[in-house]
């Protein structure tokens, strides 16, 4: 052993050895005495520092390049928490600790932990579940927050309907939270069966005084927000009149949507064009010939759209643009490519001039939606101050092509500018000026059309201090909805502003008498009394300088930096600035298609689902991992690897396919042009 020393006598026979650590003698001649006694002792040794240490709560010394040493202590119950927290991070099944791969890892990285099995993990995962419930709830109940909710639709494998509900809320130190509070199933498409759902999650969490519910235009969301309403009136901020706020995304995926369908052809016959081109490598490798010959530069080669996600459709027509004279060339060269196109069932023909015009017309319009829906449906900072900006751009936008000359593109825009009508641009209407109340009175016109756009949004808008209720902000209510109806409007904001319930969400603790004094001192600081000469916060606040428009500026620290100038005020800048505009992420933003359950998801109960769900919400503080791979980054890397093992073996010569051995494994990396 190489922790003993053999010690030899004269004929030079080992009769004793002696430990290196602790200089203990013990007998080893060789026949007489075995070598337990020295196993044993390398064991027990206390100066051994290699010893296998038996108690798990003995602290190991390691050391980390950032933090120097440290102590690490082994705690089993530590680590199996761990594990599940992976699981359920990283989406992996309850089984994945019975893996043989991962298992053989371990017993090199850590023998002394042993992998939970399935049923084990499983019930780590809800006690995860269970622990981070009670932590927010708690959250909830200690600060009395008032939150926003937004909801969202999903669907598994097997048809089963189900519903997310996320609260967002912006905490004491401004900073914003969005966690999922309830995944569950909902057996019922009709709008009461959808707010009963939503009412029993409040119910649970504690939640009473919620501020909007952000929903898509589905109509049964339309019933859900009134049955909401019928069963809030007496909890709910302002009698449940700002409750309703529209998803931005699904607008702007409407208004997509009607313009697509005037260039549907057009987008066929080149959606047609690149899946030709990409399903062969022949013909890959003859129209990257004739992109060298037209000397054309690009990074990006074609991509195959998604028809459901109109942004892939987007991303298709702009890579395919720059292609459009190679399209031209291998249409003139290759009459194989033309009849492969044009005589098949269900084929629309090769691409002419006209279509290719049709796809810049869209695509130039498409990127200021797609840029659009990029920040409307941001999760990591606040965005209902911006929208009312966003609506100003899209007006003039799609005003400015409706005047176009181009007859094709005007045609275009008006269906587009209709849906744009319906949900962001009523109010300028004639037919809206006249005979409102006539109308509000009988539940019709503009009490109806009203629900379509929440004055809450140009409330945010507001307190933005760079805007507040300057000019810049009069006029671009004016330019959207009309000089009568935009004076009209910034008077409505300020009442909407003024009113207590929205202003103060600060819950009242004292008895009877507490709560007049509570509700007289209110009404004093605000200056909503009718004696009262003294200015409300809100006035002082429109009375100071706004900022430079031109300046990039964090509102919550902004607001932050005031809250004890604006007590009160502050407090509905964080009820506001809160709500969310979208109900989806990013990710799904650009679907028309809906989201769909993986297999694996699919395969759960509705708890089990619900904790998986829930939990990784509250666990991940990142954006999560997106393990679909990108073919651009894919080609960049399979060309450094031909290059690395290329120069140490002469393997990947061949330009059509090559195989890279590391160990006992293989890699085929395919083809070596895409």
């Amino acid at each position: 052993m190489a922790t003993l020393l053999k010690i030899k006598d004269d004929k030079g026979i080992v009769k004793t050895a002696r430990c290196k650590y602790c200089h203990r003698n013990m007998k080893a001649e060789a026949g007489r005495h075995g070598t337990s006694s020295l196993t044993r002792h390398f064991v027990v040794c206390k100066r051994n520092p290699n010893k296998f240490n038996k108690d798990p709560s003995q602290g190991i010394l390691q050391a980390t390049h950032c933090e120097g040493i440290s102590t690490f202590k082994f705690d089993q119950e530590a680590l199996r928490l761990a594990f599940a927290e992976m699981v359920i991070e990283d989406e992996q099944p309850f089984c994945f600790g019975e893996k043989p791969g991962l298992r053989k890892f371990l017993s090199k990285a850590c023998p002394r932990f042993q992998p939970p099995s399935r049923r084990t993990c499983t019930r780590d995962v809800v006690r995860c579940f269970f622990q981070e419930k009670a932590k927010l709830k708690k959250f909830f109940k200690d600060s009395c927050q008032r939150v926003c909710l937004t909801t969202d639709g999903w669907t598994s494998q097997q048809q089963d309907s189900y519903m997310t509900v996320t609260a967002s809320f912006i905490d004491e130190n401004w900073r914003l939270h969005k966690k999922v509070i309830g995944f569950f199933m909902v057996k019922g498409h009709k709008g009461d069966d959808i707010g009963r759902n939503v009412l029993r999650c409040m119910t649970d969490w504690g939640l009473q005084r919620v501020m909007p519910v952000t929903v898509d235009n589905a109509s049964a969301n339309d019933n859900c927000i009134g049955y909401l309403k019928r069963h809030l009136t007496k909890t709910n901020v302002a009698g449940g009149k700002y409750l309703h706020m529209r998803c931005a995304a699904h607008i702007v995926n409407l208004i997509v949507h009607d313009g697509l369908k005037e260039v549907d052809l057009s987008v066929k016959r080149i959606r047609a064009a690149v899946r030709y081109i990409r399903n062969g490598g022949s013909r890959i490798v003859k129209f990257k010939e004739l992109i060298e010959e037209e000397k054309l530069t690009n990074k990006q080669f074609l991509k195959i759209d998604v028809p459901t996600r109109w942004n892939s459709t987007f991303l298709m027509l702009k890579a395919a643009l720059v292609y459009e004279k190679v399209f031209t060339r291998l249409a003139d060269e290759d009459m194989s490519c033309v009849n492969d196109l044009s005589e098949e069932k269900d084929r629309y023909g090769h691409p002419e001039e006209h279509d290719w015009q049709n796809a810049k017309n869209m695509a130039d319009f498409l990127e200021h939606f797609h840029d659009l829906t990029v920040r409307v449906s941001a999760t990591n900072h606040i965005t209902s101050h911006t929208l009312f900006h966003e609506i100003g751009e899209v007006h003039l936008l799609v005003q400015s092509w409706l005047n176009s000359e181009d007859v094709f593109q005007a045609s275009m825009v008006k269906r587009m500018k209709e849906k744009f009508d319906k949900y962001w641009g009523l109010w300028h209407t004639s037919k809206n000026i006249d005979g409102n109340a006539n109308d509000k009175e009988k539940g019709r016109g503009k009490g109806k059309e009203k629900e379509n756009m929440n004055l809450l949004i140009f409330v945010a808008g507001c307190l933005d201090p760079r805007y507040k209720l300057s000019m810049y902000t009069k006029i671009t209510v004016e330019e959207i909805f009309g000089e009568e109806r935009g004076q009209n409007t910034g008077n409505y904001i300020l009442q909407v502003k003024r009113q207590p319930d929205v202003s103060d969400s600060i819950a009242s603790k004292g008895g009877r008498g507490g709560k007049l004094k509570e509700v007289i001192a209110k009404r004093m600081k605000l200056g909503t009394g009718s004696n009262s000469n003294n200015k409300s916060e809100l006035d002082k606040y429109l009375a100071e300088e706004t900022e430079d428009t031109e300046m990039k500026l964090d509102l919550l620290v902004w607001w932050k930096a005031s809250e004890q100038r604006f007590p009160i005020l502050s407090r509905l800048a964080r009820d506001v600035l809160a709500i969310p505009i979208s109900s989806v992420a990013s990710e799904s933003a650009f679907s028309t298609g809906g989201r769909i359950l993986d297999d694996f998801r699919s395969s759960l109960t509705p708890f089990m689902l619900e904790s998986l769900v829930c939990t990784q919400d509250w666990l991940r503080w990142t954006i999560p991992i997106d393990i679909t791979e990108n073919i651009e980054e894919l080609t960049k890397l399979e060309e450094e690897l031909f290059e690395e093992f290329g120069k140490a073996k002469q393997a990947a010569s061949s330009k059509t396919n090559a195989t890279i051995k590391i160990g006992s494994n293989s890699i085929d990396l395919g083809t070596s042009t895409i």
